[in-house]
């Protein structure tokens, strides 16, 4: 069964749905946004914290797709008050009900010695990789309550279960990620028809790349993973309940 028909054997005829997607004016974010969108039935919310990127994306997404329920929101997911008024922003438009879909995607990485990284580099990767997928699903589960329905989708990375040199600050984010993600369906298993997943990424061809680590992008990248094909394992984790339970996650990992 494609993906394709996945979506649009699980999703309920009569009833729309909401997606948003953190970190999306570029890379995997962009390229999930996009495979949502297709399916018109879903309302789109792409989030990033540089506004010409937004808009950009979101008029490429409606020519490509045809799907003019696509809103672009400007938003640093570290912040709360950002956070908060990008629901309120998404609500005043979609409404409460549809509130169905948080892929937390957004995120930072510093390529150095633990000795070396600054407090300010520390902050801003924790802030951004994890305190950000506590804000949004904070804001979002009580309408996915409400609503007895919701998939939260958490992007992580192996970097999230084995330590690496140079990358302290983003290892403990991403550590962070999975306790997050773990509690928080266990959390929510009281409930019908809420997922919380988890999915483990290995090397991803995207711009974070280049710019991490440019000469080892180059010279690598074609055995990275594809932005497109994570995306589309988003999307079949989203719309897939059957093979996809609440607490599930899924392990990508690099071409060969």
């Amino acid at each position: 069964m494609t993906m394709y028909n996945i979506m649009k054997q699980e999703k309920k005829e009569e009833e729309e749905k909401t997606a948003i997607i953190t970190g999306s004016s570029r890379g995997i974010g962009k390229e999930t946004a996009i495979i949502l969108a297709k399916n018109k039935a879903v309302n789109v919310v792409v989030c990033s914290r540089t506004e010409r990127e937004i808009n950009s994306v979101v008029e490429g997404i409606k020519k490509l797709t045809g799907n003019s329920s696509v809103l672009g929101i400007k938003c640093d997911v570290s912040i709360p008050s950002q956070v908060n008024s990008l629901i309120e922003l998404t609500i005043d438009k979609f409404g409460s009900e549809s509130m169905d879909i948080l892929v937390n995607n957004a995120g930072v990485a510093f390529n150095k010695k633990l000795i070396d990284t600054s407090e300010e580099e520390w902050n801003q990767t924790i802030n951004t990789n994890l305190k950000g997928a506590f804000l949004f699903a904070k804001a979002v589960v009580p309408y996915m309550i409400s609503n007895r329905s919701g998939v939260i989708i958490n992007v992580n990375s192996g970097a999230g279960k084995v330590g690496f040199s140079n990358l302290s600050a983003y290892c403990a984010s991403k550590f962070g990620l999975l306790g997050l993600a773990e509690s928080l369906a266990l959390e929510v298993g009281t409930y019908e028809n809420i997922r919380v997943m988890t999915v483990f990424l290995g090397q991803v061809a995207t711009k974070m790349w280049q710019e991490f680590d440019y000469s080892y992008y180059e010279k690598n990248k074609s055995k990275m993973l594809s932005p497109q094909d994570v995306a589309e394992k988003i999307v079949e984790m989203i719309f897939d309940s059957k093979t996809y339970k609440n607490g599930a996650s899924v392990e990508m990992y690099n071409n060969t």
